[in-house]
């Protein structure tokens, strides 16, 4: 018996049933921009509609598991999966303590990871937001690397939306953390092609935006307009790719809040010997002391362990150091040799940074506040000879209270003066925009009875990402939200944040020295930032770029 012919009555019905059954197992508008269903290298996913009216697909797969054999390994490629897999929940973020530090059991910060923690390695997933209408042609790209010392947080803490409502495709990356993401031990670097370790949880990020390279077209985005970006150890982090030859051609435009890696008093890498010392401590706290056989150890440590060795200080934080491929010189020899992946930079930092550590460790975690006595032995403590100088340009008598004085000292030193010495730096390559967050009334992530917390870090995330965790932003801090949004989305599509109907923000360079201040009530250029915050004085200490 032969087939129907299509001409037959019977086969125009049995095509029109196909054509029905196609319908119905292939999504209509997987090629079309506004399809909660997309095409990725990897199988298909299905996305949900946000708050703002666009798109979120969330828990995207960018690499496999890096669980058993793959612990402390290059990421390796995700696996293909059939049918429409689920992107409308996050993944487990990357293994970590929950910072549940307060009196009342409560996070120290706002982002759910911070509440719940985690002992899931397999964590390397990317989430997407887009707008809610396109207009065809592709959209920049954001790429946000989470702050959280390297130690805490995940990409699913970010809510993107408010940001692609501003016409951006944002991407926010999980990466390992940690000790699983930044351990060097001479055992892993035995085993490596290029005789290193480290540097993992950037191979993570790399691994990300390579998937974006391949995918982000899928979404509406540019792939050749993408901004890479950050806050606090994200900064550092980013600032480490624009030093990485591994990263060349994956970012054309870069954002660093609150963190850089080019200045010593920052968070600089360690070097690879310094790295690995470091590693062998690790290792041998965690049972693993043999050499011949501490890579094989390492990898049968439970994670609660390896975690649970991290502690909750300062001193726990974990980051890149130099020595693999990813990261062979300092950032610093890299600018200078200028072996460097320079492409306009927006840069900057928050007014009253180091209230937030101040408030944490010292009034609610170390028995504050302080007093004129307890400041200036602090001060002896950490600064050793140079605590008289520190003392005289920093003297309680001048600060309302000693806590302020402290913080005003971590501030100047750690963020703010670092950061202009990269706005000087990068700009002497390519455009750099610098910005000062300045609202005093910024709402606060914890409780800080003794030390008001101004403009602390991580404050200004509220007004990039929505925040329910917080109080609510007051309509000139929503005006202010708007404004920086604006900012911020014109300046990843363009590479320069002025917009039409935003104050003129005009372009850093070191004679001007002209930084952005970000106040709810002005917005505009200062060019007292230096005097502010003492960097005469600290240039010498931080061997600042002139």
């Amino acid at each position: 018996m032969t087939s129907p012919s299509p001409r037959h009555p019977l086969g125009w019905v049995l095509a029109a049933v196909a054509a029905l059954l196609l319908s119905l197992t292939t999504p209509p508008a997987v090629a079309g921009q506004d399809s909660l269903v997309v095409r990725t290298d990897r199988g298909l996913l299905r996305g949900a509609a946000d708050r703002a009216g666009g798109r979120v697909f969330q828990g995207i797969p960018f690499a496999a598991p890096p669980t058993g054999e793959l612990r402390w390994r290059p990421p390796q490629p995700a696996a293909r999966w059939h049918g429409v897999r689920d992107a409308t929940a996050p993944a487990h973020p990357c293994p970590q303590l929950p910072l549940t530090l307060l009196p009342d059991g409560g996070p120290v910060l706002p982002g759910e990871s911070n509440r719940t923690g985690s002992t899931t390695e397999d964590c390397l997933y990317v989430n997407v937001w887009t707008p809610a209408r396109t207009t065809g042609r592709p959209l920049p790209v954001l790429v946000w690397l989470h702050g959280g010392g390297n130690v805490y947080g995940a990409g699913s803490d970010y809510d993107g939306s408010a940001l692609a409502a501003r016409g951006l495709v944002v991407v926010t990356v999980n990466y390992r953390l940690g000790a699983l993401g930044f351990l060097a031990h001479p055992a892993l670097s035995a085993e490596s092609t290029d005789h290193a370790s480290g540097d993992y949880g950037l191979m993570d990020q790399q691994a990300a935006l390579h998937w974006v390279q391949r995918n982000i077209g899928a979404f509406g985005g540019d792939r050749n307009r993408v901004t890479l970006g950050g806050q606090s150890a994200g900064s550092a982090d980013t600032c480490a790719h624009i030093a990485s030859p591994t990263a060349k051609g994956l970012f054309h435009r870069a954002i660093q809040q609150s963190g850089s890696c080019a200045s010593p008093d920052a968070l600089t890498p360690l070097t690879l010997d310094a790295a690995e010392r470091k590693g062998s401590g690790f290792a041998a706290s965690v049972g693993c002391t043999d050499p011949t056989t501490a890579a094989t150890c390492l990898r049968t440590v439970p994670v609660s362990a390896l975690i649970g060795t991290a502690g909750t200080g300062p001193a726990s934080l974990w980051g890149p150091n130099t020595g693999p491929r990813i990261l062979p010189r300092p950032p610093q020899a890299a600018w200078a040799e200028g072996r460097v992946n320079a492409v306009p930079t927006l840069n900057g930092n928050t007014h009253d940074e180091y209230r937030y550590f101040t408030a944490l460790y010292v009034d609610l975690l170390g028995g504050g506040p302080l007093t004129p006595e307890s400041y200036a032995a602090l001060i002896r403590l950490q600064y050793g000879e140079r605590a008289p100088a520190v003392l005289d340009t920093y003297p309680a008598s001048a600060y309302a209270t000693p806590n302020l004085a402290y913080s005003a000292v971590g501030t100047d030193q750690r963020f703010a003066c670092p950061a202009r010495s990269d706005s000087r730096l990068y700009s002497t390559r390519a455009p750099v925009y610098a910005y000062e967050f300045t609202d005093p009334e910024a709402p606060p992530f914890i409780p800080a009875p003794h030390t008001p917390q101004g403009a602390f870090h991580a404050s200004e995330l509220a007004y990039l990402f929505p925040m329910e965790a917080i109080r609510p932003l007051t309509p000139p801090q929503h005006r202010l939200s708007a404004t920086m949004t604006t900012y911020w989305a014109r300046f990843a599509a363009t590479g320069n944040p002025n917009a039409l109907g935003t104050p003129s923000w005009p372009r850093y360079t070191p004679m001007g020295d002209r930084i952005q201040q970000l106040t709810p009530d002005r917005v505009g250029p200062t060019t007292g930032f230096a005097t502010d915050h003492h960097c005469t004085f600290w240039q010498p200490l931080t061997q600042a770029h002139p």
